[in-house]
């Protein structure tokens, strides 16, 4: 008798126990404004293939919040996306975590969505780039400014690169504090050196990360991406200038190894000062060895900008990025679980415009 007691006294007692657990999560109860998972919804395949979901997420609780690029489609128009409770299958926006459509929180960034996002400028300083150095370093400046201006919560960064190496940059700071360092010297010079309060270390892991075969933007990026105090849950956003191809040994820090590794997790945008027909590489022709700068925005969901060789009247602000910057979004939904690895599938489909991106996340 007394054993049965004490086992029912321990079952009531867990009954009390996980039902108050259950009843005062307060994250569950402030989850009601995001709908609950559709049924029956066949997301669609994508055709075209001409937009590359990018973004970050982060998380409160249950709640993920996933912070999404603006998208461009073919006639340079932003993309508007919509969810739509009532009739899901209508939505131009699907979710689908471990196979399961989700049902989502669409909000455009705005001044009651502020979004974060952390913008990396990637220099090419060699000497081919001393007509355009100052209208870019000019470019950026104005840049910064309109962004800062412009309601987003953005910091800033530059990797200055020439023949192979990295060699200059500044880390996450702000517009003043980046116009500063571009404006200590003139020409290829301003993004050569480091500066900040880590310059010291930054300088040192500058020397230690490796090199390409001649300039090459890969290099830049991921350093920046590996070194550089990126904010949690902010968007990862590259602009790289340059009017040189992509120069490896057809190996290390090639095209396919920086769509590899910054593909689903940032966007990298081009910016290209010389012609688009032809390289430097043998004869002319474009190969392993000498690759084409912006296939690095093609396969991550980045815009690409041809300008003049000496960049007169570079405005960043009329460029592709920054009309998907302003037409960010911010999608949320509810997970099943947390603390778990999940492959998270991201697909666009609208009439101009339409892709799909895969996440592999832990959150």
């Amino acid at each position: 008798m007394r054993k049965l007691l004490l086992i029912l006294s321990i079952v009531f007692t867990s009954l009390i126990y996980f039902s108050c657990d259950t009843t005062e999560n307060p994250q569950d109860q402030n989850n009601t404004d995001i709908p609950g998972d559709p049924t029956g919804v066949t997301v669609p395949t994508p055709t075209k293939n001409n937009v590359l979901p990018s973004g970050s997420f982060s998380t409160t609780g249950s709640r993920v919040k996933l912070n999404l690029l603006g998208m461009i489609d073919s006639t340079g128009q932003p993309l508007t996306l919509s969810y739509n409770a009532s009739n899901p299958q209508a939505s131009n926006i699907f979710v689908e975590e471990d196979g399961i459509v989700q049902g989502l929180k669409v909000t455009k960034v705005g001044t009651g969505n502020v979004l974060t996002a952390d913008i990396v400028f990637c220099v090419d300083n060699s000497g081919s780039m001393g007509q355009e150095a100052d209208s870019v370093a000019a470019g950026i400046i104005a840049f910064a400014n309109y962004l800062q201006a412009s309601g987003l919560d953005v910091k800033f960064a530059v990797v200055g690169y020439e023949y192979g190496d990295v060699n200059g940059g500044i880390n996450f700071t702000n517009a003043q504090t980046l116009s500063a360092y571009l404006d200590r010297e003139t020409g290829t010079d301003r993004t050569v050196y480091f500066a900040g309060p880590d310059s010291a270390a930054l300088t040192q892991r500058a020397h230690s990360f490796g090199r390409a075969r001649a300039e090459n933007g890969i290099v830049a990026a991921i350093f920046a991406d590996s070194v550089y105090g990126w904010r949690s849950g902010a968007q990862r956003v590259f602009i790289n200038f340059t009017d040189e191809e992509t120069q490896s040994n057809g190996i290390e820090w090639t095209n396919a190894v920086g769509c590899g590794l910054l593909g689903g997790k940032a966007t990298v945008h081009t910016v290209y000062s010389a012609s688009s027909d032809t390289s430097s590489g043998p004869n002319g022709a474009w190969d392993i060895d000498n690759e084409r700068p912006w296939e690095l925005s093609t396969c991550t969901g980045g815009t690409i900008k041809f300008i003049p060789s000496d960049a007169t009247g570079l405005s960043l602000k009329d460029l592709p990025f920054a009309s998907a910057l302003a037409n960010s979004y911010l999608v949320e939904y509810v997970t099943a679980k947390t603390g778990v690895a999940h492959v998270v599938k991201v697909t666009v489909y609208t009439s101009t415009a339409d892709g799909v991106q895969t996440f592999n996340i832990t959150y």
